[in-house]
């Protein structure tokens, strides 16, 4: 077994032996409880992808955040392969002085000298990408004490390099769709992003995204936005907004500030994958307001609603992330969406003006 404490370091860590170490002893796991192996299939960005999972708890587990992007197709040649054990369920573990459900939230990545490994390790997750291979390998000491961003979001640094390795950029914005319209809800926190996404939804919109996004920009250059985990992180603000949310309210340990909900639990049939991107929404809470409203916003507060804090969701810093996030705001208009006092009318607010916008197109088409 490799210490991976032992091999990373402030930035690089030896990629090349942590992962040919885990996955032996993913291989172990497999062999040692063939009937607690799972085998299932995504579509990530378009893109197949192959779970293994040994532990039939974590597999359930594992899944809920990912159900909407489930597909039934097996392949014998996926665009990534992910590989996990629960180290609770086997005993098959790695030296980590993190695994004490007490333990108090820790992060730690490294990527290889050569740029080819990139591995995390959390409290109760240790994970390795190799970016050649595209194939993540790693374990998880599942317990009902695990630490809620583990639940919600897994892999999530890895899938975020995956990702952009693929040329699907994670971008940091809310987006929702209607009749095949997607909208992004784009603004730093507490803006009013995640109010809008989640009001939509609950308002009969197709839900995408209240976070992470997959930017895709195809050869005709229209834009795709990609749906990634359907979990959403709540503030107890948020909890008293929605209070139809409160009875699927997944709750963290004493330290963790949020709580989550899997949305796959209350709306299977809201979940999109993707969609086309036709406008971007600056949302901005009103003191005082009572009616939401929308209206044309500069180009220029756009990118910088969608720029800080996309480009910190990068991990890799050899992307072009800036040009794709302008290439957004080229082609797409930008509104304020000004927020009033009542929740349940931004949904209807957001429907109409999708509607005006199509009818627009329309007409000068």
């Amino acid at each position: 077994m490799v210490d991976f404490e032992a091999v990373t370091s402030r930035t690089t860590f030896d990629g090349a032996s942590a992962f040919k170490a885990m996955l032996r002893a993913f291989n172990i796991a497999e062999a040692s409880f063939r009937d607690e192996l799972s085998e299932s299939y995504y579509a990530f960005a378009g893109r197949t992808v192959r779970f293994r999972i040994v532990g039939l708890e974590l597999a359930r587990q594992i899944n809920r955040p990912f159900s909407h992007l489930q597909t039934s197709g097996i392949s014998a040649d996926p665009d990534l392969e992910i590989d996990l054990w629960d180290e609770s369920r086997t005993a098959i573990r790695f030296p980590n002085p993190l695994a004490d459900g007490n333990a108090g939230w820790s992060e730690v990545t490294g990527t290889s000298s050569d740029q080819r490994f990139v591995g995390q390790r959390l409290p109760n997750t240790l994970t390795c990408l190799d970016r050649l291979a595209k194939h993540i390998v790693g374990s998880i000491a599942w317990s009902d004490r695990i630490f809620i961003y583990e639940r919600a979001k897994p892999l999530s640094r890895l899938l975020l390099e995956w990702h952009n390795d693929s040329n699907v950029q994670i971008i940091h914005a809310g987006m929702v769709a209607h009749e095949g319209r997607g909208v992004l809800f784009a603004g730093k926190s507490g803006s009013g992003k995640s109010t809008s996404s989640l009001a939509c939804l609950c308002g009969g919109f197709s839900f995408l995204s209240e976070d992470y996004l997959g930017l895709e920009i195809l050869t005709d250059g229209s834009l795709l936005g990609h749906s990634l985990y359907n979990s959403v992180f709540l503030e107890s603000k948020h909890l008293k907004r929605f209070p139809d949310l409160k009875a699927h309210v997944l709750r963290g340990g004493p330290a963790e500030e949020k709580s989550v909900v899997i949305l796959s639990d209350l709306f299977p049939e809201r979940l999109n994958r993707v969609a086309p991107i036709t406008a971007v929404l600056l949302p901005r809470v009103v003191i005082g307001g009572t009616e939401s409203r929308i209206y044309p916003a500069p180009k220029s507060q756009a990118l910088l609603a969608l720029g800080p804090s996309s480009l910190f969701q990068i991990p890799s810093r050899r992307t072009n992330g800036f040009e794709k996030l302008a290439q957004i705001v080229q082609q797409v208009p930008a509104y304020w969406l000004d927020l009033g006092g009542e929740i349940d009318r931004i949904p209807h607010v957001v429907k109409a003006f999708m509607e005006e916008m199509a009818s627009r197109e329309l007409a000068s088409a």
